[in-house]
């Protein structure tokens, strides 16, 4: 059987955060528009679906390393510090993020509190598993990968340009000493042979 480890997960994230919006247990708070996901951030998401990835990615991360607490996830979605001219240092992720996220999630009935920590249900387990069978029959297409610069390929196409030049100049170069040590070198056994028989 399919499971969540067995597909990528952006695909399985993704795929669950388009299903989770379709939930009434699952909306944005008042503040998710304009606030940060944690202290090492400057500027807040700019998907305006940010919530519902941030949520389907806490559920896989549940169901993967759970039971597990608030606390260790903000470790996992945290990130350097920009501190200008000191080292960047790690910083923890938002805790509020997180713990409504899980709160949505419990209210959902995808994951169960219980002393040790928050851990996956049967039923959020049936939701992920379906959703990972779903992803591997029909993968969703990949992320097109970021074209090239226009600035790099000028630079390749001159370096090419110019390890000709180069490459012509240098073997220019080159024909040139070695000719001139060609002239140098017979005119002196000429001096020489002509020094011997005196």
């Amino acid at each position: 059987m399919t499971t969540v480890y067995d597909v990528p997960a952006d695909h399985i994230i993704r795929a669950v955060a388009e299903e989770l919006k379709k939930r009434k247990e699952i909306t944005p708070p008042a503040w998710a528009a304009f606030a940060k996901t944690g202290v090492h951030k400057e500027m807040p998401p700019e998907d305006p679906d940010w919530w519902f990835i941030r949520v389907a990615a806490v559920l896989r991360r549940v169901y993967v390393d759970g039971p597990i607490g608030v606390e260790r996830m903000r470790s996992f979605y945290g990130g350097n510090k920009n501190r200008g001219s000191r080292p960047n240092a790690f910083r923890k992720g938002s805790g509020s993020v997180l713990r409504k996220a899980v709160q949505q999630l419990e209210a959902a009935g995808l994951i169960v509190h219980d002393k040790v920590g928050r851990k996956v249900s049967p039923a959020g387990m049936a939701f992920l598993d379906a959703f990972a069978q779903e992803v591997r029959k029909n993968p969703l297409p990949n992320v097109p990968k970021r074209a090239k610069p226009v600035v790099e390929e000028a630079k390749k196409a001159d370096g090419k340009k110019d390890g000709k030049k180069k490459g012509g100049d240098k073997v220019a170069a080159e024909g040139a000493v070695d000719g001139a040590k060609a002239e140098k070198k017979p005119a002196k056994k000429k001096a020489d042979k002509a020094e011997a028989p005196q």
